[in-house]
């Protein structure tokens, strides 16, 4: 198929595309800077909302650039079924993990739902967001400029080093490697099932309900519940991402999101 298939809007422009990338991260990282929080702390991750309800707004005004269709914000079809198979693994064991943490915590932890649902709506917003950026915009720029499959391991590898932003929330050097190294990997399950559907809307989806999973988790093992259920979503999605780079590897020249 080929990579012209799609209105491109100003995808083929680098100075564009690489000027409105770094001014998105620019405004991710004014609010890590100016969080009163610790970035370990679940209120983090609350308060973010009003930093992600701004690079929302960005986005938006952002498509008379990289047109809808171009970047993937379209409905979904089944492409490459396989290509679906490691998304829906990793979406069935969070939602367990998060089910079975919630029945472990002990009846006396105090542990307030209410924020669950404040946790829920900023990790929405970053599944929209991230994906957006990194699976829609990046990876439709990169494919037309690197081919497909040199494009999807280049979006990846930007949204690994993404998160190094975390160090300016106080992440310690060594952890925020392993969080690259473990982004990249997950990174690589959003970008297949992207792929497999022709469309952001399933990875959007299970980005935003993993990141909820995770911190949940780890809210609810504060509380009292054991720790293996988050070392368990972990490894889980650890061993996704290494079967979706597999996949990656043997990507054909492409438009990312043309064809029904």
């Amino acid at each position: 198929m080929a990579v012209d298939s799609v209105p491109a809007g100003r995808l083929g422009q680098p100075g564009v595309v690489w000027g409105w990338f770094f001014g998105m991260v620019l405004v991710f990282l004014a609010g890590i800077v100016l969080s009163p929080h610790p970035y370990a702390d679940p209120r983090f991750v609350v308060d973010f909302v009003t930093t992600e309800l701004i690079v929302t707004a960005l986005l938006v005004a952002s498509l008379a650039l990289f047109p809808a269709a171009a970047v993937g914000l379209r409905a979904p079809v089944v492409a490459r079924g396989r290509w679906l198979a490691p998304a829906v693994i990793l979406s069935v064991v969070a939602f367990a993990a998060w089910v079975a943490a919630r029945r472990a915590l002990p009846p006396d932890a105090g542990f307030d739902t209410q924020a669950s649902w404040l946790v829920l709506r900023t990790t929405a917003l970053v599944g929209v967001n991230e994906e957006w950026i990194f699976r829609g915009v990046l990876l439709a720029a990169f494919a037309r400029w690197w081919g497909l499959r040199r494009g999807a391991f280049a979006a990846l590898f930007m949204f690994g080093s993404f998160h190094l932003l975390n160090m300016a929330a106080g992440v310690p050097p060594v952890l925020a490697v392993v969080q690259l190294c473990s982004t990249f990997l997950l990174g690589s399950t959003f970008l297949l099932v992207a792929l497999g559907s022709r469309s952001l809307v399933p990875a959007m989806i299970l980005h935003g309900f993993y990141d909820f999973a995770v911190v949940d988790i780890n809210r609810m093992i504060a509380a009292g519940a054991p720790g293996e259920f988050s070392l368990g979503v972990m490894v889980c999605g650890a061993l996704c991402g290494v079967w979706s780079l597999v996949e990656m590897a043997r990507l054909k020249p492409a438009d990312p999101f043309a064809g029904r």
